[in-house]
């Protein structure tokens, strides 16, 4: 994308803390519902991170691996699960189609997050460490999973794209999420680990990335992201050339007020099989 990056450079900007993975560490994990309970070992380090909203409309899964969309849901109530399988799924697989054109969508879970000490008994908490959910053996060996046996057949070597949508339940005031342009993303970057109970994939032993601090990594977020809007981003794609690792990680917001609410958030996890 020519003067991308120049043009990302005026945009406004907040300083905070990134929790990277020490890569010299041994491997562990995150558990996002009592995080006392995590094993992985991380490091901080300040980075900027740039307000997106400016430059929306210039994003794209093709060059950032991630784009900010105005896509208001039907759903009323996002802690029902029978609002979520009825409307809302099929609300995500109608976006991630007229995101990548591709010829079928599936959904193989989704997690809601709730930072407040009211949160429901089946809510997860922000995960603030620099992470990519799955790798690609992880997310060919989930379509076969969610496919009968002939479709899981057709599309075993067909392009397959791992792509998460997050959207907020209430207006983002703490807790905001970042993600990395996938072009500041190097493979070297990439610090392999099994995921945990929550990775929704179904599948034995799956596992993802965690990310190591290179100063040249592109942080974004969109200021108090509204429950109308969603981010989606490429996690994994089997055709190697393509844009993906779009990291990403929750963060301290230093402009967050001492009331301001708990993050709220509902997050899905798709395929797009072409």
């Amino acid at each position: 994308m020519p003067g991308f990056e120049d043009l990302t450079r005026t945009l406004p900007a907040i300083e905070t803390i990134i929790n990277y993975v020490d890569p010299k560490a041994p491997i562990g994990g995150i558990n996002d519902r009592e995080r006392h309970k995590s094993t992985l070992t991380l490091l901080p380090y300040r980075m900027t991170v740039r307000d997106m909203r400016p430059i929306a409309k210039s994003l794209s899964l093709d060059t950032t691996g991630f784009v900010l969309v105005e896509r208001p849901s039907r759903v009323t109530d996002f802690w029902d699960a029978k609002q979520i399988d009825d409307i809302y799924l099929p609300e995500i697989k109608d976006l991630i189609r007229d995101l990548t054109g591709c010829a079928k969508v599936v959904t193989f879970g989704y997690l809601r997050r709730h930072n407040g000490a009211d949160a429901p008994a089946t809510a997860h908490k922000s995960v603030h460490n620099a992470h990519i959910d799955y790798d690609l053996p992880t997310t060919r060996a989930v379509v076969e999973r969610m496919l009968p046996p002939d479709g899981a057949a057709y599309y075993a070597d067909r392009r397959v794209m791992q792509i998460n949508v997050w959207r907020p339940l209430v207006t983002v005031e703490s807790a905001p999420l970042a993600l990395c342009d996938s072009a500041s993303v190097a493979r070297a970057d990439l610090i392999y680990g099994p995921i945990g109970g929550n990775s929704q994939s179904g599948v034995k032993n799956p596992a993802g990335w965690n990310l190591a601090h290179n100063p040249n990594h592109r942080w974004y977020y969109a200021p108090r992201l509204r429950p109308s809007e969603a981010l989606v981003f490429r996690l994994c794609d089997s055709e190697t050339s393509a844009p993906q690792w779009a990291a990403h990680t929750s963060f301290q917001d230093p402009t967050s007020t001492p009331d301001a609410a708990p993050r709220q958030s509902i997050e899905v996890r798709t395929l797009a099989l072409f």
